[in-house]
C-alpha cells in the first residue's frame, strides 16, 4: 500500500511540532518539512536575551539540528527549499532548492502550512539600509550580534513599545547603550491595563530609557555609507547608530492565497478546528493562522509560539489521519521590564467591555509573607464578567513572583471558572513562596463584594 505522503511548510514551532506529531501518529506515513531558511526549531522569543548576554552562544537557541530532528523525529528535513507554489488540485508543489538555484516538484497527500509571520514595515526610504534590524529570525540575531561587535554602535533608536520592543530596549541598556524608544501610543504595550501600561513606562525610564510616545516615524536619514544616522519623527529628529524596527508581525499568508485559500477577517488563513483549511487536503498551523479566542468566541489574531506548537501538533495529528481537536486558545504573555515581571491573561477591560458589562478589581497584596526575605508587592488586576461571574481577563505585575501566578489565572479563564470558584481555590501557603492569602484570593475576595 502506498505511503501517505505528508509535506510541512516551514520549520520553526509549529511546523517542527506538526512535523514530529504526524510522524509519531502515524510511523507508516512519510513525513518531509521543507523549510528555506538553513535552520529549523529556533527559539525567536529568546532573541533579546542573547543580545543582551544572558543567552551567551547562539547556537543555545538551535533546539534541534536538521540532523537530530530527522533522526529522532523521523522526519526527512530539507532546508534551504522554498515553496513557491501550491497547485492544490494536483496535490503538488513547485520548490526552488536554494542550495541548486533549480526548482522541484513535490506530491503530497495531505499538505500543512506552518509559514508563520512577517516583520511589519514602516515602508519608508532606508528601512533596508545595514544598521536596520527587525527581530524575528535566527539571521536577524545573527546580524544583529556581528553589527554589535564590528561597529560598536552607542546610540539604538528602537521603534515599537511592544514585546519586542521592550525587551530589546532593557538588551541594550544593559550593553550600556543609550536607548531611544519611539513609540505610536502615549504608553508602551498597548495590550495592558492602563495603570500597567504607567509602570512600565515608570520602571522603562528609570532605568535610562528615552521613552518617545504619540509618535510617527516619518522618514530616515543616511549616511553616504549607507546607514541611518537619524530617525525623523513629528517630535523631533533623534539621531542614531543602529535602528531596531519591531512594530508588530502580519501573517505570512502569500502562498496560502495564491493557491485559492480562504482568509479569515482578521486577514490571516482561515481553519476549522481541525486545522483543516478551505482545501480538504491542507491544514495549517501557527501566526500564519486565526485562532478562535476561548473567552469571546471569536476568530483572532494571536501570534504566539506557544498556541502555535499547540495547534500544529493538531494539525500533524489530523493530516497524519487523526480526528483531535483545537479548541481555541486565551491571550496569554509575559516580559520582564528591568525589575518588573509584568503578565496579561485573557480579554483586556476594552476588550471585555464590548461585550460583557464587566466588574474589575485592582489589589496591592504581598509575593510572601511581608517579613520573609525576598517578598515583594504584586499588583493584580481581574476582569469579571457581572452576569455569569467567569473570570475574563487580568493584569498582573511585581518585582517578584508575578509572572507564574498569571498561569494560574489563565487556567481559571480558559476552564471557564467563576470568581466564587477562584476564591475557594486551594492554592499553596508556604513562607519562601507565597502568603497565607495569596494575591490571587485577596483580588478574588475583594471583587465578590462588587457583584
Amino acid at each position: 500500500m502506498k505511503k501517505r505522503q505528508i509535506v510541512v511548510v516551514g520549520g520553526i514551532a509549529a511546523g517542527t511540532s506538526a512535523a514530529a506529531k504526524a510522524a509519531r501518529f502515524n510511523p507508516h506515513a512519510e513525513v518531509i518539512l521543507l523549510e528555506q531558511s538553513e535552520t529549523i526549531s529556533y527559539g525567536v522569543c529568546e532573541i533579546p536575551y542573547l543580545i543582551a548576554g544572558e543567552i551567551k552562544e547562539e547556537e543555545k537557541l538551535v533546539i534541534f539540528s536538521p540532523e537530530k530532528f530527522s533522526r529522532q523525529k523521523g522526519v526527512t528535513v530539507k532546508t534551504l527549499h522554498k515553496v513557491e507554489k501550491i497547485i492544490p488540485n494536483k496535490r503538488k508543489l513547485v520548490v526552488r532548492d536554494l542550495n541548486k538555484s533549480e526548482f522541484k516538484e513535490f506530491s503530497y497527500d495531505k499538505l500543512i502550512i506552518t509559514t508563520g509571520a512577517l516583520p511589519k514595515k514602516l515602508n519608508i526610504a532606508g528601512e533596508d539600509s545595514g544598521n536596520v534590524f527587525p527581530v524575528r529570525s535566527r539571521d536577524n540575531a545573527k546580524n544583529i550580534l556581528k553589527y554589535l561587535q564590528t561597529e560598536n554602535p552607542k546610540k539604538i533608536a528602537i521603534i515599537g513599545g511592544g514585546f519586542i520592543g521592550i525587551e530589546m530596549a532593557e538588551a541594550f541598556r544593559k550593553l550600556e547603550k543609550e536607548v531611544t524608544l519611539i513609540h505610536q501610543f502615549s504608553l508602551p504595550l498597548e495590550i495592558l491595563e492602563d495603570e500597567t501600561r504607567e509602570c512600565v513606562l515608570k520602571e522603562l525610564t528609570a532605568n535610562g530609557v528615552n521613552f518617545i510616545g504619540n509618535v510617527k516615524t516619518e522618514a530616515f536619514i543616511t549616511s553616504k555609507k549607507g546607514k541611518v544616522e537619524y530617525v525623523i519623527t513629528n517630535k523631533g529628529t533623534f539621531e542614531t547608530d543602529l535602528v531596531i524596527v519591531a512594530i508588530g508581525v502580519d501573517s505570512n499568508v502569500a502562498l496560502a492565497k495564491t493557491a485559492g485559500l480562504r482568509l479569515g477577517k482578521t486577514g490571516a488563513l482561515f481553519v476549522n478546528n481541525l486545522q483543516r483549511t478551505s482545501n480538504d487536503n491542507i491544514f495549517a498551523a501557527g501566526d500564519c493562522c486565526e485562532v478562535k479566542n476561548i473567552v469571546n468566541g471569536k476568530m483572532s489574531y494571536i501570534p504566539l509560539a506557544t498556541i502555535a506548537a499547540r495547534a500544529g501538533r493538531v494539525a500533524g495529528e489530523n493530516a497524519a489521519g487523526g480526528n483531535t481537536k483545537f479548541d481555541g486558545a486565551i491571550y496569554s504573555v509575559a516580559v520582564r521590564v528591568f525589575n518588573l515581571e509584568i503578565a496579561r491573561v485573557g480579554l483586556s477591560s476594552a476588550e471585555a467591555s464590548q461585550i460583557y458589562k464587566i466588574v474589575t478589581e485592582t489589589i496591592v497584596s504581598d509575593s510572601k509573607i511581608p517579613f520573609m526575605p525576598g517578598n515583594k508587592k504584586i499588583t493584580l488586576k481581574l476582569i469579571i464578567d457581572q452576569i455569569s461571574k467567569r473570570i475574563i481577563g487580568a493584569n498582573i505585575y511585581g518585582e517578584a513572583g508575578a509572572a507564574l501566578r498569571a498561569n494560574t489565572l489563565a487556567i481559571a479563564i480558559q476552564n471557564k471558572m467563576t470568581i466564587n470558584d477562584l476564591a475557594h481555590s486551594d492554592l499553596i501557603y508556604s513562607p519562601p513562596f507565597a502568603p497565607l492569602w495569596d494575591p490571587i484570593l485577596v483580588a478574588a475576595n475583594q471583587v465578590m463584594k462588587k457583584l
